[in-house]
């Protein structure tokens, strides 16, 4: 039997670093908003008796080093020593690097189905460990607020009626997490982080509060707009583009590199994605409803 499984991504329509912690990691305040399915997972267990190895192929993209849908199968089997060899299909549609939270979708959409389906109960640290996106994507929110590294949720906010649409824009270049908050750490050191926890919640709150009712929104609060705008001034021209497009609001996905809009009612994706698309500097652009 196959099972086919859909994978969620992510985008951060705010994102303030609070502060650093004593081992090395970022606590972070972000609201974050689950997106559409674009990727899935298909696979099947491996029916004999002498196969215990798992078979992994990815489509679409070429993902370098250790796979981290290997990762969850191995903290699976310690939970769960008797699982199934499996024989798995990635079938990927968003670059890495892209800041959506992809690879964390994967992730999440296999550990929920192994947690739902084959018993496997992972502890909260276990999730956590698996990507900073995982606890998110894997708990089911459409709309949090998240602290601390990004695993526990301070406020779970109601999902707009209307759905916006989403216009994710994916450029040519691609941002390293680790490079992009080293970064941070240089443009921030001197003066302090902009928000801290109490203020990243607020705005995070009233951000939530303005897309319930459709509020004009513009540039969504992000630390790593300035970081990334020094490496790449190109965000200049998707932010006009935006704006001019008719978006209710526009904004940096993660730590990069990828770059989103948001729209309410019709949807001018023929509009925006051709102004995005003739600037020659996009290698994807993905259309969510």
């Amino acid at each position: 039997m196959e099972y086919v499984l859909q994978c969620p991504s992510k985008i951060n329509l705010t994102l303030r670093i609070t502060g650093t912690r004593k081992d090395g990691m970022h606590n972070i305040g972000s609201l974050f908003y689950k997106l559409p399915s674009v990727e899935k997972l298909t696979f099947r267990y491996i029916g004999t008796d002498n196969v215990r190895k798992d078979i992994f192929r990815v489509h679409g993209q070429v993902l370098d080093g250790k796979n981290i849908l290997e990762a969850v199968l191995e903290t699976a089997r310690i939970r769960k020593p008797e699982l199934p060899a499996l024989e798995i299909d990635l079938w990927k549609e968003i670059p890495p690097g892209s800041g959506l939270g992809s690879g964390s979708g994967n992730a999440a959409a296999l550990a929920k189905w192994l947690f739902r389906e084959a018993g496997v109960r992972f502890s909260r640290e276990e999730i956590s460990e698996m990507g900073a996106d995982v606890p998110f994507l894997f708990d089911g929110d459409s709309l949090s607020f998240r602290s601390g590294t990004g695993a526990d949720a301070v406020s779970v906010f109601r999902e707009p009626a209307w759905r916006p649409k989403v216009l994710v824009v994916i450029p040519r270049w691609s941002s390293v997490t680790r490079d992009a908050y080293r970064l941070a750490d240089e443009a921030f050191g001197d003066p302090g982080w902009a928000c801290s926890a109490e203020e990243a919640f607020e705005e995070g709150r009233r951000i939530a509060k303005s897309m319930e009712i459709g509020e004009e929104i513009g540039l969504l609060p992000n630390d790593f707009v300035q970081v990334l705008l020094n490496a790449h001034p190109e965000y200049a021209e998707l932010f006009r583009i935006a704006e001019k497009s008719g978006a209710f609001a526009w904004g940096i996905g993660g730590s990069g590199s990828s770059f989103f809009c948001l729209f309410r009612g019709g949807f001018p994706a023929g509009v925006a994605g051709g102004l995005f698309a003739r600037t020659g500097m996009v290698l994807k652009i993905l259309e969510l409803e």
